[in-house]
């Protein structure tokens, strides 16, 4: 999957449980700390990262926790109160993945550029201990207007960036199901309000700005288990909501090598890079 932008709340949140280990509390009285905590330990689970220098979580942890709010969706029907935040990252005009991520193994095609899609990244969770995974987790992966989540029929045009959107649902540790249609609408609007967040190693330089979110949609998921698979359906209802989060705006890249990179196996090959800083 694309998650380069959640990514970044691993990056910091593994570091920051080490640093400061974990602590329990009852359902729905989590603080913003506890449950960034907690959902660290989902997002390692299912996507898998190295954890940063406890400076680099620390300045993370202290840009995300003042804007971390909830939100109310709707999952098959019912009404669920969740954590949710948002994240866009922005290029430069021109950049191209090729360039930008180099594999020796799969050099780019002469002439061939590939914009990195899937700039917004909305973050949605339920936690009861920061000691634990989520009970639940959504991870959705769109751009800024309108994204089209059904793979069947989306045209795949890597030059206009007219590629699907990219999410996924899990319940508890073991229930995990991946976007299979569904549209979401999405605009960010950027605050002068400026935070203090470590760049990624595809970033030469750039500017952290809090950001306000709207979001509105649904999406279907179906389900996907390593233990078998089943029938079943996810369906997720985003109302029109606002939420806080934060916009990295990259005003300069640099080529990494994917192999220094540490990419774990759970993501898709189109370099889903920590924003670690390492």
């Amino acid at each position: 999957m694309r998650h380069r932008n959640a990514s970044a709340i691993l990056a910091m949140a593994t570091a920051f449980l080490a640093a400061c280990g974990s602590d329990s509390t009852g359902p729905g009285s989590l603080d913003a700390n506890a449950a960034l905590q907690s959902l660290a330990l989902g997002l390692s689970q299912f996507l898998g990262a190295e954890a940063p220098t406890t400076a680099e979580a620390s300045a993370t942890l202290n840009a995300i926790a003042p804007v971390l709010h909830q939100a109310t969706v709707t999952i098959d029907g019912s009404s669920q109160s969740m954590y949710a935040i948002g994240f866009r990252q922005s290029f430069p005009e021109g950049t191209c993945d090729e360039t930008l991520f180099i594999d020796p193994l799969f050099p780019p095609q002469p002439g061939v550029c590939t914009p990195p899609a899937l700039e917004v990244e909305l973050l949605l969770w339920q936690s009861h201990s920061a000691s634990q995974p989520p009970d639940r987790l959504i991870l959705v992966s769109a751009e800024v207007g309108t994204t089209n989540f059904d793979v069947g029929t989306t045209t795949f045009d890597v030059s206009s960036q007219n590629l699907p959107g990219d999410a996924f649902y899990a319940e508890g540790q073991d229930k995990i199901f991946v976007s299979e249609s569904g549209t979401l609408s999405s605009s960010v609007v950027a605050s002068n309000q400026t935070c203090n967040l470590p760049l990624p190693p595809y970033a030469k330089s750039g500017t952290c700005s809090y950001a306000r979110f709207t979001e509105q949609g649904s999406i279907v998921f179906s389900d996907f288990s390593l233990n078998g698979t089943s029938n079943r359906t996810v369906n997720l209802v985003i109302p029109s909501i606002t939420l806080d989060g934060l916009w990295l705006a990259i005003s300069e890249v640099q080529a990494v090598p994917l192999t220094s990179l540490g990419v774990s196996q759970g993501y898709m090959s189109r370099a889903s890079a920590t924003l670690s800083g390492r």
